[in-house]
């Protein structure tokens, strides 16, 4: 089981992973009710306030075309949430499936597929994540650019996360097979897809749900480095990274422009972070 009645309870004291969801909750409905909770729509200009500062009109000021901060980054909230989540699911369904199967299989299998990930794992995460964004975007399989940037960086996010669920999940399945219970299982004639469903990833949830809390700050740390770079998300698309990036050129003079997209990044993935810490001590009373 994921959490069991003491797990609860160990939770349940901890305040600031209670905090840190609590955080996480509040940025997803933003995220959800953009439209509704937006002053402005995200790309309406006003010309008249091109780099005005904070005010009672724009709470969080504009930017270089007029544009009101607060909405934007409402609407990059949505982008940065939905990127992060959605690669980390990927992520987490591709390494499920390929760490339980070598694990299970053992042998020459998992060799061969292990020996697979220690190829891709020698190569830095953020020059892989680069080589197959700028690749998906040369190839031009989608005309729209807007779209091509989007899709490509929910496929360069999801082919660098999953190595890292691979690896774990391979390695609990190692150590949960061995158990009484698994064995059992098999030696009353379970089948062994039966067995590693009921028996096996049920037991080693806990730790896959810890490692995905942390991958989901990963990838909005990841997308906003890309878009920081320039190789993002394009407009009209407006992600947490794309404002980094629209505001650092203009950061000494307009400092506002970098302040709310960097506090933002950084309250997310602290909260996420957090979450995971609590969970970890949760899930495993020897972490306390």
């Amino acid at each position: 089981m994921i959490f069991d009645q003491d797990s609860w309870k160990r939770l349940k004291k901890n305040k600031v992973a209670l905090g840190s969801a609590a955080v996480i909750l509040i940025l997803i409905l933003i995220a959800v009710l953009a439209p509704v909770l937006s002053p402005y729509p995200f790309d309406a200009q006003y010309l008249d306030q091109i780099l005005a500062s904070f005010s009672r009109r724009h709470l969080l000021g504009t930017d270089n075309l007029g544009r009101d901060m607060l909405s934007r980054l409402i609407y990059g909230a949505r982008i940065s949430m939905a990127v992060a989540v959605f690669t980390a699911v990927v992520a987490l369904v591709i390494g499920i499936f390929y760490g339980s199967l070598a694990g299970w299989m053992g042998g020459w299998v998992d060799s061969l597929m292990m020996r697979s990930i220690d190829i891709l794992d020698s190569i830095p995460a953020l020059v892989l994540l680069i080589l197959v964004k700028v690749f998906f975007d040369s190839i031009g399989v989608i005309g729209n650019p807007e779209l091509r940037s989007l899709v490509g960086m929910l496929l360069a996010l999801s082919f660098v996360s999953w190595v890292s669920m691979a690896r774990l999940v391979r390695a609990q399945v190692l150590q949960v097979k061995q158990m009484a219970y698994v064995e059992s299982s098999r030696a009353l004639g379970a089948s062994a897809a039966r067995s590693l469903a009921k028996h096996v990833l049920p037991n080693i949830a806990g730790p896959v749900m810890v490692l995905l809390t942390y991958m989901i700050p990963s990838n909005i740390l990841f997308e906003s480095f890309l878009s920081f770079l320039g190789l993002g998300l394009q407009p009209p698309y407006a992600s947490w990274g794309v404002l980094a990036n629209d505001g650092w050129r203009t950061m000494r003079t307009y400092p506002h422009l970098m302040i709310s997209p960097g506090v933002a990044i950084f309250l997310a993935m602290l909260s996420f972070n957090l979450l995971g810490d609590g969970l970890r001590d949760a899930i495993d009373p020897k972490m306390k």
